[in-house]
């Protein structure tokens, strides 16, 4: 059985001998799905992945329990035009939710509220976060999958682990965050439609991560998971956990599960408005027109500054500065 499947609908232009193409990816499945556990001991085949969390514990995360998701999208949008030929208009990951009684946060709580004599939570509930992966050891995301090495215990150590970017670009992992003293920054926070916060979430709830396609570097991860063919998240939380298995934590849908299987629930879900241009060959042509002009000039000054994965960026150092505009300049009128 196939878990995958992909609409694109693309929309083709040729503007002064430039190629672009809008698609929209609807992918019902992902590619590979875990728990992300230390004791799971079957990682590609258990039919939910908790999330939950554990303080104070020098074998564990205090995100203990994760959710990790994997995409392939080379059947949908062309690989390998570079990161800056994509732009993302919009991105969504969903998730079925297995259990009840789990109530719902749809607004992140700040990280002093975990701690101990910290201020109380101004609201009932704990969110749920995606976030982007990152690996380590010599592993990445097309040779981890359902059967890489969780790692040895400990905090900080696991081979996929949950990452936002700092306020310089820079990856963090998030993983424990709380002892770290920072707040995270979401790629997206759990929406369950229809359900007020403080409610219990019904079983089987579809939750919609919106991801936060403006920010640049969050952009960045998604247009080079597009470039390379594989998008990688991670699903958390910090809701209670419990070693008999009977927390008030969330239990989510692995596409493994009998109830996909039979069509009474859905797998995770990605899907994405994604614009490709083809990369222009012309030397110092940003905007793609094949021509080097007051249109690519402007371009480089209206995003002058860090931008990452932007089109304006032709040196791909992860800025747009002098060096761009030099270029610019020096191709004008090719």
């Amino acid at each position: 059985m196939r878990y995958i499947t992909a609409t694109a609908i693309a929309l083709f232009t040729c503007l002064q001998g430039t190629a672009s193409q809008e698609i929209l990816v609807d992918l019902d499945a992902p590619d590979y799905d875990r728990w992300m556990y230390p004791f799971n001991g079957n990682p590609g085949t258990r039919t939910v992945a908790p999330t939950f969390c554990a303080f104070g514990y020098e074998i564990f995360d205090e995100r203990d329990g994760q959710a990790l998701l994997g995409f392939h999208t080379d059947s949908s949008v062309q690989i390998g035009l570079g990161s800056s030929s994509y732009e993302i208009q919009s991105a969504t990951l969903t998730i079925m939710i297995d259990n009840t009684g789990v109530i719902y946060d749809d607004s992140p709580d700040p990280w002093e509220t975990f701690v101990e004599e910290g201020p109380a939570d101004d609201d009932q509930g704990r969110s749920v976060i995606a976030s982007g992966v990152n690996f380590r050891g010599e592993f990445d995301g097309w040779s981890f999958g359902e059967d890489g090495a969780f790692g040895s215990l400990g905090t900080g150590v696991r081979n996929a682990y949950p990452i936002d970017f700092d306020s310089n670009g820079a990856v963090r992992d998030i993983s424990n965050n709380v002892g770290q003293g920072f707040q995270p920054n979401p790629f997206g926070v759990g929406n369950a439609e229809g359900v007020a916060s403080g409610d219990l979430i019904p079983e089987y709830t579809e939750i919609r991560f919106e991801l936060d396609v403006l920010d640049p570097d969050i952009s960045c991860y998604l247009k080079q998971g597009l470039n390379d063919g594989l998008i990688n998240f991670i699903i958390s939380s910090f809701h209670v956990g419990s070693q008999d298995g009977s927390g008030s934590y969330p239990n989510w849908i692995m596409k493994e599960n009998s109830l996909v299987f039979f069509e009474l629930a859905e797998a995770a879900g990605l899907e994405m408005a994604v614009k490709v241009v083809q990369p222009s060959e012309t030397e110092g042509d940003v905007t793609g027109d094949g021509t080097v002009g007051i249109a690519d000039l402007l371009d480089v000054i209206s995003t002058w500054g860090r931008c990452p994965c932007c089109r304006s960026d032709i040196n791909g150092d992860g800025s747009v500065d002098i060096s761009e505009l030099l270029n610019v300049i020096s191709n004008w009128g090719d």
